[in-house]
C-alpha cells in the first residue's frame, strides 16, 4: 500500500512513518531469508547479524540519485534503497524535494515489484515490494 502523509512541520508525520515497520507482521522464514540475502548482496548486512526478521525501513535523503534508489553499479549491479526496503517501508521524506528522474525511476518497482538493471554483460533483477 502506498501512503502519503501531509501536514505542517512538527505534526509527527516522520515519527508515524518510522513506526510503520513495528505495525507490520514479522517476516516469515522465507521472507527473512529473501530480505537478508538482498542486504548481503548490497553489502549492508552487519557481520553475524543473522536473519532480518523485522520489516526493513529505508529513508533515503531527498538528494539521493536514481541509481542509489533503484540500484546499479558495474560490473555487478547492487540493490538500491527500493530493494533494501523490500517487504518493508520506503519512506521518502520531503517527497517534493526529490528530483523528477528519481521519482520516475520508482515507476517499475511500484508497478511490478521488481527492479531490473540491464548492462552489456547481462541483467540483474532485484525484488522491490515495499510500502
Amino acid at each position: 500500500h502506498n501512503v502519503l502523509f501531509a501536514g505542517p512541520p512538527g505534526t509527527g508525520k516522520t515519527m508515524l512513518a518510522r513506526r510503520l515497520p513495528g505495525l507490520l507482521p514479522a517476516l516469515g522464514d522465507d521472507e527473512a531469508l529473501e530480505v537478508t540475502r538482498i542486504h548481503s548482496v548490497a553489502g549492508v548486512l552487519r557481520p553475524a547479524a543473522g536473519l532480518i526478521r523485522v520489516p526493513p525501513f529505508r529513508a533515503p535523503h531527498h538528494s539521493s540519485s536514481a541509481p542509489s534508489i533503484v540500484g546499479g553499479g558495474a560490473p555487478s549491479p547492487r540493490p538500491g534503497e527500493a530493494s533494501l526496503a523490500h517487504r518493508g517501508v520506503l519512506f521518502l521524506d520531503e517527497f517534493p524535494e526529490f528530483a523528477r528522474p528519481v521519482l520516475e525511476s520508482l515507476r517499475q518497482p511500484l508497478e511490478d515489484g521488481v527492479v531490473t538493471i540491464s548492462r552489456v554483460g547481462g541483467r540483474a533483477v532485484f525484488p522491490a515490494r515495499f510500502q
